[in-house]
């Protein structure tokens, strides 16, 4: 059998980015079946690609690009050499990832025409027109050199033997995996894309007065004492296990789960990679770019302020987006899609 191309992918950074280049990463395991495939990605998304079906190798080496960081990239392309990767392929727009992939000695390095890293490309692609969603941005790379896309639908493997630490973050919720929950994820990695604590405290009354299913609120370590706040406004029903689940409980948890009820954050890309219906909520950002792909039910809540949306301003006098948006509404959406799913 002949010895198939060395590709690396040098992805991007965050959670919710590196599940939308799962697709793009599916395509091109379905176009070169016998390559030797890998990924680079920073410390904190190597568990989202640890088990990924169609990945060789992941590749963890620190995201910090800057000039005074050059002993550790001259360490990374030295590594990088060791590998003899035929093919780079720059998810990342970042001209100090190129010069290590040059430095590397990978002779084709495919990226977008525009951006920091294009003088360094041997092979740029002319960036999709418009403001497509990110999936179909990474898609369109692989596109223009002639990889067919194979599903927008983000991939997340959990890895294997976790059952019986999956069962002791069930336990500790006193959560019954035979009887309905619902999840919720009231944080967000910027205040503004928040809905406020109380109207999820709201929420939950309403919902749980109509269906009396347990509340699983979830979350990071920093964002235990929102989920906390939130849970301990209820004398029973709503346990936080912000900070307690790993990447791969979680998902198990969301599988379970009959919806989430999230702000735009990564468990709602988590959570359609698992195939868990989604009641998002959207303010500053767009869902149309960076919305949950799923063949599950999404439903997207919005309210039009007449803002320019994306913003992605990290303060704001108003933030009426998210506040505009109330309980009583988030509920009717929320009840519609309990009844689809139970």
């Amino acid at each position: 059998m002949s010895v198939g191309p060395r590709i690396l992918i040098v992805n991007v950074n965050w959670i919710g980015d590196v599940l939308f280049s799962t697709p793009s990463i599916r395509a091109l395991r379905r176009k070169f079946p016998d390559a030797y495939l890998a990924c680079w990605v920073p410390p904190r998304c190597k568990d989202l690609l640890s088990n990924n079906p169609h990945l060789d190798e992941v590749i963890v080496a620190s995201d910090d690009t800057s000039f005074f960081n050059w002993p550790g990239s001259l360490a990374t392309a030295i590594r990088l050499r060791g590998k003899k990767f035929d093919t780079a392929i720059f998810f990342h727009r970042s001209k100090t990832k190129a010069w290590v992939a040059r430095l590397a000695g990978i002779r084709e390095r495919i990226g977008f025409r525009s951006g920091p890293s294009g003088g360094l490309l041997t092979k740029a692609v002319p960036p999709p027109s418009g403001r497509p969603h990110r999936t179909d941005y990474f898609l369109a790379l692989l596109e223009g050199v002639g990889v067919p896309a194979q599903g927008r639908a983000p991939e997340f493997v959990p890895r294997p033997g976790i059952e019986a630490e999956y069962a002791a973050v069930l336990n500790a919720g006193g959560v019954d995996p035979a009887a309905p929950y619902a999840v919720v994820h009231p944080g967000g990695n910027w205040d503004l894309k928040r809905w406020p604590a109380e109207s999820f405290v709201r929420w939950i009354r309403l919902f749980r007065a109509r269906f009396p299913w347990k509340i699983v609120v979830i979350g990071t370590p920093p964002e235990e004492p929102l989920a906390a706040g939130i849970a301990s406004a209820f004398p029973e029903g709503v346990v936080s296990l912000c900070g307690k689940t790993s990447l791969d409980t979680l998902a198990l948890l969301l599988k379970g789960s009959r919806f989430l009820l999230s702000n735009d954050s990564g468990p709602i890309h988590l959570a359609a990679s698992q195939g868990t219906p989604i009641l998002a909520l959207f303010g500053p950002t767009s869902a149309s770019e960076t919305g949950p792909l799923s063949g599950a039910a999404v439903r997207v809540l919005r309210k039009d302020v007449g803002c320019e949306v994306p913003c992605y301003f990290r303060s704001c006098d108003h933030r009426v987006c998210m506040e505009l948006l109330t309980p009583e509404e988030v509920f009717a959406e929320s009840e519609r899609l309990a009844l689809e799913t139970r």
